[in-house]
């Protein structure tokens, strides 16, 4: 192997490295076994050594056909595996253009040729990793922001006719003009999708630290309640006992029964349904079940959690807040309100389930391959909020379960946590 061909497959190589860290900006995660995924890129990397062996219309094909092979490694939309073959199809017209600089710079022949294609690819990816490895809200999967990256995927259309139409003996620097024009569109695009993505990220965060401060500020409430409640049963205790007792010593059971009763419905009435001493959970759970009992719903509560979880707070927000807000929006429809909710730890697993009377209409959205469930709230809020579910689920390599019967909606999961 001389030289040439050496410098040729190593070039190659670069690329494909490229086009590995492109898509690692926009897929979140691989759902292809690692083996695969390697095997897929060295099909890239084969496919791109065709490229002086087989006509330009042919090869083109080929490569669409490879980069579409190394988009099935990941979890993705289809549009967001167009998006990832854009955007690697504009690293590959960026490659392109420095390839054409250097080749305008350097003076002809083989050795400065090869030298400049090895240099392009070398200049590429390092572009690739100090330019794109900015935009790290790219793969977030807003719906909004990805439709606002859509006219990224004009740009391989916009290239393609732009260069079938332009004369075969078009000067070097006006080609590179053409290919900088595109680039520079295409980064404006990137940039401003980014831009979007992350002010959606922060205002979906700076949502749930509200939704925390305000479970917080509930809570203390509760427990404020609680201690007055505590100190003004203490002061009152001697006059309870001794009524009690004269009750009892005149005979009098019924009305020292119901005297006692009087006295324990008082305690119940706390509104406190929580009290595990995790104040993240305790607080969620406390402030979506605050009216309960004005709304006649029947609950079983059933909860051994440490005080202390290695569970994000937001997290925790996002699981139970939907859990509880999904069950309290299915039992106001039906007569029968009853909501039961069991959640246990143990051997560093986390389970919980809730289960709820619904008016037994399920909707599926269909725009998913597994047919999702996203219920009947308007606007698909309810759809939204299982899919939030789902992301925080995954984040503790977790398991969710959704199953329903006539009347009854049931939603278990398992999460892999620590104390």
């Amino acid at each position: 192997m001389n030289i040439y061909v050496f410098l040729f497959l190593f070039s190659i190589g670069i690329l494909t490295l490229s086009m590995e860290r492109v898509m690692s900006i926009f897929f979140e995660k691989r759902r292809a076994p690692l083996p695969v995924t390697i095997f897929s890129y060295l099909l890239f990397w084969g496919a791109m050594i065709t490229q002086h062996l087989l006509p330009i219309t042919l090869y083109v094909y080929v490569f669409v056909l490879a980069l579409i092979i190394i988009t099935l490694n990941y979890e993705a939309s289809m549009i967001k595996r167009f998006l990832a073959f854009s955007g690697c199809y504009v690293i590959l017209i960026l490659s392109t253009a420095i390839f054409r600089i250097f080749i305008y710079i350097l003076p002809y022949g083989m050795f400065s040729s090869m030298s400049a294609y090895f240099s392009s690819n070398a200049v590429t990816y390092l572009l690739v990793l100090l330019a794109f490895q900015r935009f790290k809200f790219i793969k977030k999967n807003t719906v909004y922001s990805n439709k606002f990256l859509l006219p990224l995927c004009f740009i391989p259309i916009v290239e393609l006719i732009s260069t079938s139409l332009l004369p075969l003996n078009i000067p070097n620097h006006l080609e590179i003009f053409h290919m900088i024009i595109l680039i520079g569109v295409a980064f404006i695009i990137f940039y401003l999708h980014n831009s979007l993505s992350k002010s959606i990220e922060d205002n979906v965060k700076s949502a749930l630290h509200a939704q925390e401060k305000e479970y917080y500020f509930t809570q203390s409430q509760l427990m404020q309640e609680s201690v007055e409640n505590i100190k003004s049963m203490r002061h009152d205790m001697k006059l309870h006992l001794a009524t009690a007792r004269d009750f009892i010593s005149t005979d009098k059971t019924g009305e020292a029964a119901a005297y006692l009763n009087g006295l324990l419905g008082d305690i119940e009435e706390s509104g406190v349904y929580s009290n595990t001493n995790n104040t993240a959970f305790d607080s969620i759970i406390n402030f979506k079940l605050n009216n309960v009992k004005q709304e006649n719903i029947k609950l079983d509560i059933r909860l051994l959690i440490p005080p202390a979880l290695n569970i994000k707070v937001a997290d925790i927000v996002t699981i139970i807040g939907n859990l509880l807000d999904n069950a309290l929006d299915a039992v106001s429809k039906v007569e029968d309100k009853m909501i039961k909710l069991d959640i246990e730890y143990s051997r560093e697993s986390l389970f919980i389930q809730v289960e709820n009377t619904f008016d037994g209409v399920v909707k599926y959205d269909n725009n998913t391959d597994d047919k999702q469930i996203s219920t009947r709230k308007s606007g698909g809020e309810h759809g939204h909020g299982l899919k939030n579910i789902c992301k925080s689920v995954e984040k503790y390599n977790g398991h969710i379960d959704i199953t329903h019967d006539e009347n009854i909606f049931t939603v278990t999961m398992i999460l892999y946590v620590d104390e």
